[in-house]
């Protein structure tokens, strides 16, 4: 079953929303160019962000935007990748440009290598995962069924997934203002996220049918749709994320006990 990631890809969410997904907007059709063989030189702004990333396989443009807090859809319009936001193993992706002030060069080295595992990268380009105390209660859980699988950062699992049947209640977590309702994102399938106070999001991947569209007010509790097995999951289970500041949380942490 595949992970909803991180991490910020959203075709046609708002502008509010694209520090999520993850997940992650609309580009035109991409015409992938080789970098020159020397590589680009890669410059690393005041965030800590370099202004290139070299795509690895497995990665995700969603994955890659949450990996340092920036939006999905400017790296995909910097870079004109398809609507469904198509990278390529070796594929050296321009994550900003212009000048920055405070940025600085790499070492002289002709592409950008990330840090090993074990060392510890700037802080701005490490998401939060835990919710600071007593910042949001009150969210329910969004679905009646057993939790499958819990929040786990190291395994990169930034979801909450519900076991069920084709057509079970999915619930919204929180009152708040639907920003995207569709399924314009292979990775999630059917997808609703919703805007709550205090810059929570929430999200609701692989549904089977959608009970709201964007812009609608929705209760605490309120059916929004019905569970379902699109996108790439391999059985019927809802994905529920949540996201603080655009950054993936422990859905836990809020969600009442």
């Amino acid at each position: 079953m595949n992970r909803l990631n991180s991490a910020a890809k959203i075709a046609a969410v708002s502008a509010t929303c694209a520090a999520l997904l993850a997940l992650a907007g609309c580009a035109t059709k991409p015409t992938y160019q080789t970098q020159n063989m020397s590589g680009p030189t890669i410059i690393t702004n005041a965030q800590g962000v370099p202004n290139y990333y070299q795509v690895k396989r497995g990665d995700t443009v969603s994955q890659i935007a949450s990996r340092y807090n920036l939006s999905y859809r400017q790296i995909g319009a910097l870079n004109n990748l398809d609507s469904k936001y198509t990278i390529y193993s070796g594929q050296m992706l321009k994550l900003w440009q212009g000048n920055d002030r405070g940025a600085q060069q790499a070492q002289n080295t002709p592409r950008y290598t990330p840090a090993p595992a074990t060392s510890t990268p700037p802080a701005s380009s490490t998401p939060d995962y835990n919710a600071p105390s007593n910042t949001a209660t009150g969210y329910d859980y969004p679905s009646r069924n057993q939790v499958i699988r819990n929040f786990d950062a190291q395994s990169n699992n930034l979801g909450m997934w519900f076991a069920g049947q084709s057509g079970d209640p999915v619930y919204a977590s929180q009152s708040g203002t639907v920003m995207y309702a569709g399924n314009g994102l292979q990775e999630y399938g059917n997808l609703i996220m919703i805007r709550h106070s205090n810059d929570y999001i929430t999200a609701y991947a692989h549904n089977s049918e959608l009970l709201v569209k964007e812009g609608d007010a929705v209760q605490r509790g309120q059916r929004i749709a019905s569970m379902g097995s699109t996108g790439q999951t391999n059985q019927v289970a809802l994905e529920f994320q949540v996201r603080l500041g655009g950054s993936p949380i422990d859905p836990r942490t809020v969600l009442g006990r």
